[in-house]
């Protein structure tokens, strides 16, 4: 996989001063007798200063690939900083470390650029409330393309291994100008249009993303069936540095059955290339289904199936970037991917899980390597 320089952190760490003094503004304001003590705290729900909410995460993954080389690593350790003060002001932002080996093992261990972790600025935006369910967003927000990545964070969703319809061939992230609406009277499905008219502020380095968009727009429509099942669909437009313009159509849905489970997206894309890429490719699909069963309330297990007929390769953890390099195969008739997985989850608390689950390709190039792995998450 070829190496590519990473931009310069100071932009990201300028956003992060700057959010983290506002929030400190508004937390200084707050009454003393407002801080929250320590024998409150629920392990979870964040620590609340006032008006400002800490919360956040951490994941660490063992990943045993079949090839290429293997990996412990922190893949994400975020934190939360949001406070509501009024209709005006709702700001909200993630920092996240993402991608640091913390042991080399095997072959290539701890070598080049991979692995040697990345302070990122995940979203950082201001909510503005109005009347009748509206709510006006600016800022950097996470793209509503289906519903993984909206989630995203590893102790809520399903597997370690995030199947590719869910990430890849779309925006992850939409900096600009959103509109949500969500009816307190849940008569309405909830909406979200978001509009990205220029570069992604304090982008992702090249290594640990598979592409960056100079323009994003879309919109997410969920129609909500039940406390926890939905139906959702999602359109989205992009045009990434390399001119390639993308025209996007996926659907996802989650029901939910006693203790069975059963989630999903599927997306369609139509490609515009520039002829100085000289690609004939103009339409890619992809999607997965996963069904999940709980045992109780500690002890669930899990799978998911996948196709993916898309550009390249890029593997999803930070910290082993060189794994589907390292396992993918040539353009041949097959160039489907099918990934099948399975897994179980332990739960010792609602916001603590463990999982170990193995994943196996069974046709076309691979896009995440087959092998074993293993993650331990909290959220905090």
């Amino acid at each position: 996989m070829p190496e590519h320089p990473s931009p310069p952190r100071s932009r990201s760490a300028a956003a992060l001063v700057a959010a983290v003094l506002a929030l400190a503004g508004t937390t200084s304001a707050a009454r003393a007798q407002d801080i929250e003590s320590v024998d409150s705290y629920v392990l979870g729900q964040g620590f609340n200063v006032g008006p400002v909410n800490f919360a956040g995460y951490s994941s660490v993954v063992l990943a045993a690939p079949d090839q290429g080389r293997k990996t412990f690593s922190l893949e994400d350790l975020s934190l939360y900083a949001s406070a509501h003060v009024g209709a005006l002001f709702n700001p909200f932002m993630e920092a996240e470390l993402t991608g640091l080996n913390l042991v080399p093992w095997g072959k290539d261990g701890g070598e080049g650029d991979g692995g040697k972790g990345y302070l990122v600025l995940e979203r950082l935006y201001n909510d503005i409330q109005l009347p009748d369910g509206f709510t006006v967003r600016f800022g950097k927000m996470l793209a509503p393309v289906g519903d993984w990545n909206q989630i995203h964070a590893a102790p809520l969703v399903m597997s370690t291994i995030r199947p590719a319809a869910t990430y890849r061939g779309s925006s992850q992230y939409a900096t600009g100008l959103s509109v949500l609406y969500s009816d307190p009277q849940a008569r309405w499905p909830d909406v979200q249009v978001y509009w990205q008219p220029m570069d992604e502020f304090s982008a992702r380095p090249d290594s640990i993303v598979d592409d960056h968009y100079r323009l994003v727009e879309g919109l997410h429509v969920s129609f909500p069936l039940a406390l926890l099942d939905k139906v959702g669909f999602s359109i989205q437009r992009t045009i990434d540095r390399q001119g390639v313009e993308q025209h996007l159509f996926g659907t996802d849905f989650r029901y939910t059955m006693d203790q069975w489970s059963l989630q999903g997206e599927w997306v369609v894309s139509t490609l515009s290339q520039p002829p100085s890429l000289h690609s004939t490719r103009d339409l890619e699909w992809s999607g997965y289904v996963a069904p999940s069963y709980a045992l109780n309330d500690r002890w669930s297990v899990y799978g998911w199936y996948e196709v993916y007929d898309g550009r390249g390769s890029m593997p999803l953890l930070g910290a082993t970037q060189e794994l589907a390099a390292s396992t993918a195969m040539p353009f041949g008739n097959d160039r489907v991917a099918q990934d099948v997985l399975a897994g179980f989850a332990f739960r010792p608390q609602p916001a603590m899980v463990f999982r170990l689950e193995y994943l196996q390709n069974v046709g076309g190039r691979p896009i995440n390597p087959t092998g074993l792995f293993a993650s331990w998450s909290v959220l905090f």
